[in-house]
């Protein structure tokens, strides 16, 4: 297992606030973490096994409509075997069923993976580039997301030394 941790983003560009990760990644990429790695896919399911192996800790960033909170709110789960809903389709492989095909096929999977979900208003309405609403919170967005990554993998701002 290397030593690098992973931040990757999942969405859909072509419906509009579903690709929200994306913009929020971009922004993170231009100051980026030590030893960690940005990544950007638009499947899902068994291929994110390929993605995922080998990395030490894993934050996913992902949009979510849940209709109980304000447009840019992150909802963090930490317990994603439990926590996140699993698949309703024999058809589908959702991440938790991913991460317990990992472990039964032996892969080397990150010892913690945390998802940082978006509240979007509608995740599914075709259009290029994100709602008015969404996009005038994106880079608090991505401050907040940042500040959670480094404590999740444990890094140190400079005047913490």
């Amino acid at each position: 297992m290397q030593n690098k941790n992973l931040i990757l983003a999942i969405g859909n560009r072509l419906l509009g606030d579903d690709a929200v990760a994306f913009h929020v990644i971009e922004i993170l990429r231009k100051k980026p973490l030590p030893d960690t790695d940005y990544l950007e896919v638009e499947e899902g399911g068994i291929t994110l096994l390929d993605v995922l192996e080998g990395y030490r800790k894993c934050i996913i960033i992902d949009s979510i409509k849940t209709g109980d909170s304000e447009i840019g709110e992150i909802h963090v789960y930490s317990d994603i075997l439990t926590r996140m809903p699993t698949s309703v389709s024999a058809h589908y492989t959702g991440l938790p069923e991913v991460i317990q095909i990992a472990k039964v096929l032996g892969e080397q999977m990150p010892e913690e993976i945390y998802v940082y979900a978006i509240e979007v208003a509608d995740p599914y309405i075709i259009r290029e580039g994100l709602s008015p609403e969404l996009s005038s919170k994106l880079d608090s967005i991505a401050k907040k997301i940042n500040e959670l990554a480094m404590e999740f993998f444990n890094i140190s701002t400079p005047e913490d030394s």
